[in-house]
């Protein structure tokens, strides 16, 4: 049923995209590079940060980090030339909502923690 083309997941501003569409591939990309820029931003802002602030950066990071492991394995395996079948490939695809989500959380915490220096 993956691979008919139906299957479809919904994006974090609703939009619901077919796994097997130009748009979900794109969207998919987009949500990786999204989630490697905040990732790297979180890292930069717990530089300096102490108690409650850095607590709260750590929670965010390990929330990415779980949220967006199925694309960081999915880049990983496109890097490494290796073959994942179909459906494994759709699973990991799967997660970029998830990750969206968690990203979009991550900038907010941020941008938040930046303008109260």
């Amino acid at each position: 049923m993956i691979l008919s083309g139906c299957a479809t997941v919904t994006t974090t501003d609703g939009e619901r995209l077919t796994l097997r569409s130009q748009e979900f591939r794109d969207y998919v990309e987009r949500v990786f590079r999204e989630q490697n820029h905040w990732a790297t931003e979180l890292l930069n802002a717990q530089d300096g940060a102490e108690g409650a602030r850095y607590e709260e950066l750590i929670r965010v990071e390990d929330s990415l980090l779980a949220a967006c492991a199925g694309l960081n394995e999915l880049a990983a395996a496109r890097r490494d030339a290796r073959t994942l079948g179909p459906l494994r490939q759709a699973e990991l695809a799967r997660s970029a909502p998830e990750c969206e989500a968690i990203t979009t959380e991550a900038r907010r915490v941020i941008t938040r923690m930046v303008a109260a220096c």
